[in-house]
């Protein structure tokens, strides 16, 4: 079983200790024959800036290969909305079991998410350097 998420990708600027570089994103219906016809195909390009400690070494235009391991893909996941959404499911549980007020509930769940994306937010910084691509060689 692979272990690392790989994207293909051109490196469009280069900074003083990272790289950033272009991908394209597909959605696995894109490659599709009849996507041209059909709504759901889905194609975006994004950027990523990887850090590197010689990005003296790469060229603009270059094509690389960024690649990060799987368990950070789950991590940020998980962070990113599995965290959150047992956040809000047990705020409404405990509003709604204590008060009876789905209104009270709802805006209880709500307004508990606001710290927990504060909190990430501080923490951006650690996060980064736990959730980053690397240019394969």
């Amino acid at each position: 079983m692979n272990n690392t998420i790989t994207h293909s990708g051109v490196i469009e600027k280069i900074g003083s200790h990272h790289v950033t570089v272009r991908i394209e994103q597909v959605s696995a219906c894109a490659s599709c024959k009849v996507a041209g016809h059909c709504n759901a195909s889905d194609r975006q390009e994004k950027l990523i800036d990887v850090d590197s400690d010689r990005p003296g070494k790469y060229r603009v235009g270059e094509a690389v290969v960024i690649a990060a391991d799987t368990r950070t893909g789950f991590r940020a996941v998980g962070l990113g909305f599995g965290l959150p959404l047992a956040i809000l499911m047990m705020l409404i549980f405990v509003i709604k079991a204590s008060t009876g007020s789905d209104g009270q509930a709802a805006v209880a769940g709500m307004a508990g998410l606001i710290p927990y994306y504060i909190v990430l937010y501080l923490m951006r910084k650690k996060l980064h350097r736990k959730f980053s691509f690397k240019i394969q060689p």
